[in-house]
């Protein structure tokens, strides 16, 4: 005399969209299926200077990459945005035939870091700055960011050489003689002697 209809259900789908979160290039959109697991996608964006940290929500739920999930959303749709972190690397200082020694510096990337101040001598020269492999110049404790996208870099040290003044005197001779200038390292003959007796 009776009859039961049972209600039949059609789980709903929902699209994931992932936000580069100023990275570089393209995700497509995810299709999901309410109440079935399934896997994000996995990440393709890229950030200079940064390595990928995961995915974070609205509600800020994070998310690690390629993490299998489901139910993320009720809604028609959810954004994932990317999470970075900052990679970084190291400062190696080159005294380049120098004495003495310089620890090296860790920097991070996207920040703003004074460089150690130098700590080589060099008998006969001033120190002048450093250069990187590239050719670029930096001044003693300059503020510096974003040397290297890499683990490391090297800054080699340059110097002046000095001069230096000789001064003739005749003793007991008779005349003048200018004085003479020297650069430290560089070979030179001394001015001929015009002093008389």
């Amino acid at each position: 005399d009776s009859i039961v209809l049972t209600a039949q259900w059609t789980a709903n789908t929902y699209t994931v969209k992932f936000d580069a979160n100023g990275g570089e290039g393209t995700m497509e959109d995810q299709t999901f299926i309410y109440d079935t697991e399934q896997a994000l996608t996995a990440n393709t964006f890229t950030k200079t200077g940064y390595t990928f940290a995961g995915w974070k929500d609205a509600q800020g739920n994070t998310y690690t990459d390629g993490q299998t999930v489901k139910n993320l959303v009720t809604e028609d749709s959810i954004v994932l945005t990317a999470q970075w972190t900052a990679n970084t690397y190291t400062v190696k200082f080159d005294g380049n035939g120098a004495e003495g020694t310089m620890a090296d510096q860790s920097f991070t990337y996207d920040e703003e870091q004074a460089l150690s101040a130098n700590g080589f001598t060099k008998t006969g020269y001033t120190f002048a700055g450093w250069k990187d492999a590239q050719g670029n110049t930096y001044i003693d404790g300059q503020t510096v960011k974003n040397l290297v996208t890499e683990d490391s870099i090297v800054l080699t040290a340059q110097w002046t050489a000095n001069t230096y003044v000789v001064i003739f005197e005749a003793g007991e001779g008779e005349g003048s003689m200018e004085n003479q200038r020297f650069t430290y390292d560089a070979e030179q003959a001394l001015t001929a002697n015009t002093f008389t007796k």
